[in-house]
């Protein structure tokens, strides 16, 4: 039944020509990015080669890729299209790939000086979401994936972004945005926020009790309600760890089947196709690159 579902996913996402957000929606990078590591994944290459020629289009000079068609940044999708050109497995996206490692190495969110209000450390270096803002959590972990996948697990920033989400991470389990603490009040933990964090933790050495203590939050708070992208990087974050749940089959069934009979949404068509895969086979692996 699950394979079932995961074709009747890929097919229709082959059949999308402008991925967006929604069916409606303008040409946008997130979508566009996970659609080519999905049809990727799942063996439609030259779909996957068109929609990675769609992102080293909207490659700008310095390397960034912009988040949409209509806005020059943020370009916190950079990540993203890291990884699809690598999926992509196409020498004729080498240069686009170098330029966009280059950015992502150079570019960072804003630090600050810590302070009693504020539970996490605003010093470590990460990623933002917008330029000259604070690094959040969700860039940070699609950098900290895409840099792994690219080979450069062990440079600088790479680790300092794993710091960032290990520090991030709430302290009874589970992240959110960011923040542990905001006017000196707990914060709440968010699903997808978790399972992405979790993911970029993937293979991590790391003896962090809030690890755990997000994966279980993660095993607890998956049920058939849970929205679709979240769910699908619930389930990536926990199949990360060797954490996938017997049921996990039945809740994408259950999700793909109310995402195929709407208008189709290449961004959630592109995470289920990745979450029904039982293993990370999905995340494309490159040799390591010398940063200019």
């Amino acid at each position: 039944m699950l394979l079932q579902f995961a074709s009747e996913c890929v097919s229709q996402i082959r059949g999308i020509d402008r991925c967006g957000y929604s069916a409606d929606g303008v040409w946008a990078a997130e979508p566009t990015a996970l659609a080519c590591v999905a049809l990727a994944a799942h063996g439609e290459r030259t779909a996957a080669l068109r929609l990675a020629n769609q992102l080293a289009d909207a490659q700008q000079t310095s390397g960034a890729v912009p988040a949409n068609s209509e806005h020059d940044s943020p370009a916190w999708p950079t990540s993203l299209a890291i990884l699809a050109w690598i999926a992509a497995g196409n020498d004729r996206f080498q240069e686009n790939f170098e330029r966009a490692i280059h950015w992502a190495l150079t570019t960072q969110g804003r630090t600050a000086e810590r302070h009693s209000q504020v539970g996490h450390d605003p010093t470590i270096l990460g990623w933002s979401w917008a330029p000259e803002t604070h690094a959040w959590m969700e860039p940070t972990t699609m950098f900290v994936i895409a840099l792994k996948a690219a080979g450069l697990g062990d440079h600088v920033r790479t680790r300092q972004g794993v710091r960032l989400v290990t520090d991030r991470l709430l302290p009874t389990g589970g992240s959110n945005y960011g923040s542990t603490l905001v006017l000196g009040q707990p914060t709440l933990p968010q699903v997808q926020s978790t399972g992405l964090a979790v993911l970029a933790l993937a293979g991590e050495a790391n003896i962090d009790p809030r690890v755990e203590l997000s994966l279980r939050y993660l095993e607890e708070n998956l049920s058939p309600a849970t929205t679709t992208a979240s769910l699908c990087y619930g389930l990536l974050g926990l199949t990360g760890h060797g954490r996938r749940p017997p049921y996990a089959e039945a809740l994408i069934a259950g999700v793909a089947e109310r995402e195929l009979h709407g208008k189709p949404s290449a961004y959630k068509l592109a995470l289920l196709a990745l979450a029904s895969i039982p293993d990370l086979s999905w995340l494309p692996t490159r040799r390591e690159v010398s940063p200019v």
